[in-house]
């Protein structure tokens, strides 16, 4: 999930090697080589989140190898001049960030991805927005308005959103007869917004057949 610096001169991206924990990369728009943000940091560094200046990044942290104890969960924000750490507040036990573009709003999950927070920068504080089964893939709006994101319903996987303002929550398309993409990794799928806030997913556009084949050695 590669992020676009705000003047669109920089990506942020995860990269790993076999048996290495996952690393924040920059890299410039036109090319070149990555640059490794925090060599020294061991644990797995996740879903970066630009800050609307683009002087800084949040990201969710997590050992590479910790299970799904809460505790060792947290979102960091990283000065990208000085490259200082530091845990944002109140994230202990959340992860995948999702920073508005106008700066206003941030949403995470818990880690048994029950619940999805919010918080206000205003307020300064966080908020429950909703609840759920298995969250997954979360995506605010252009306007910040609403954040979608995939769930497990009565019917099945399905993509919903909720509004930021009064947390009503609707359910926006299921996935029961649409054939996906999942990635072998996590055993996800993946869905987006487009410019338009418009849904994205990765639809299977494959076919399987059974093969029988006749050998013969010389």
């Amino acid at each position: 999930m590669p992020r676009w610096s705000p003047d669109g001169k920089q990506i942020a991206f995860v990269g790993t090697s076999p048996g290495t924990p996952a690393k924040l990369f920059l890299v410039s728009s036109e090319g070149g080589s990555p640059e490794e943000l925090l060599s020294a940091d061991k644990n797995n560094e996740d879903d970066p989140q630009w800050s609307r200046d683009g002087n800084s990044l949040l990201f969710a942290q997590y050992p590479q190898l910790g299970g799904g104890d809460p505790s060792k969960y947290s979102i960091q924000k990283v000065d990208l001049h000085t490259r200082q750490v530091s845990t944002f507040t109140g994230t202990v036990g959340l992860t995948a960030p999702r920073w508005s573009s106008d700066g206003r709003v941030l949403t995470a999950f818990t880690v048994d991805e029950r619940k999805l927070m919010l918080f206000d920068f205003a307020a300064e504080k966080w908020s429950e927005l909703t609840t759920g089964k298995a969250l997954q893939y979360p995506n605010l709006s252009r306007n910040a308005n609403y954040i979608y994101f995939e769930d497990v319903g009565e019917s099945g996987p399905e993509l919903d959103r909720v509004n930021l303002t009064d947390h009503k929550r609707e359910r926006v398309l299921g996935f029961k007869d649409i054939p996906r993409v999942y990635v072998l990794e996590s055993g996800y799928s993946w869905s987006g917004l487009d410019l338009n806030d418009s849904p994205l997913i990765m639809r299977n556009v494959g076919i399987q057949e059974v093969y029988s084949m006749d050998l013969e050695f010389p």
